[in-house]
Formats: structure tokens, sequence, C-alpha cells
């Protein structure tokens, strides 16, 4: 079983379509998929924005994935991941990811992420939802 880490892109992604690689992604049977508490807010937060049914993300969170609760001091979990991002905003991920203790981080956005030091500091993985479902073919 692998564990994964979502970052909020890939689970929008999959609450807008039930045809593309995140739906199929999180709906797998073989990887324990996680987002963090601080993700889910923000997740909440664009599904409103979207006009997306919030019920979806809610069925989601108690069927498909699992929620890591956070530090509550966002401002040192920022600077403790900030070296790991492009953009500081996105050190919750990394930050979430490494205390999911996961082996991936499933995102659409690679460029954000310093891919190579994640990699070489916390043995985890960056890749698209497509690429991470080629992936399991391979195995």
């Amino acid at each position: 079983m692998y564990k994964i880490f979502l970052d909020s892109d890939v689970v929008i992604s999959s609450l807008i379509s039930h045809l593309g690689a995140s739906y199929l992604l999180i709906n797998n049977n073989v990887s324990v998929n996680f987002i963090s508490d601080f993700s889910y807010r923000e997740l909440t937060t664009v599904i409103q924005k979207l006009g997306l049914d919030i019920n979806k993300l809610k069925i989601l969170t108690k069927d498909k994935l699992k929620i890591i609760k956070m530090p509550k001091d966002i401002k040192k979990t920022i600077k403790v991941y900030k070296n790991y991002v492009k953009d500081p905003n996105d050190a919750h991920i990394v930050a979430g990811a490494v205390e999911a203790k996961v082996n991936f981080l499933i995102t659409f956005n690679l460029k954000d992420f310093e891919i190579n030091k994640i990699k070489e500091k916390f043995n985890i993985k960056i890749m698209t939802p497509g690429i991470f479902l080629q992936f399991l073919r391979s195995k």
C-alpha cells in the first residue's frame, strides 16, 4: 500500500471530473491518501468559490482521504519548510507530506516544489496524478 499526500489541486480536480487521473488516483485501492487539516480548510474555501458541492469533499474525507493534524503555528511551519518550495504559502504541503510520513506527494504544480531537495531530505517523490498512475501500472 502506497502512502501519498495530495495537493489541494488534485482533490479539486477529482471533484470536478470523475474521468481524470485525479479521480482515478483517489479512488484506487492501492494507496492511502492524505491531506492536512490546513489543506482541508483551504479546500472548503476553494469549493465554495467554485460553486462545487461541499458534501462531495465530506464524503471523500470520510471514505478516501485521511486528514493529518498540523501544528497550530503555521508561521513556524512555513519557516521550517520554506526552502523546499518556490512560494512560502506552499510550505504547508511539504510539511503535511513529511508529517504523514508518505512516499509520494501528488500535485499538478511540480514547478512550485524543490523536487530534488525534498527527495534527498525526506525521501518523498513528487509527481502528477497521471505520472503516479503510470508508476502504479509499471509495478
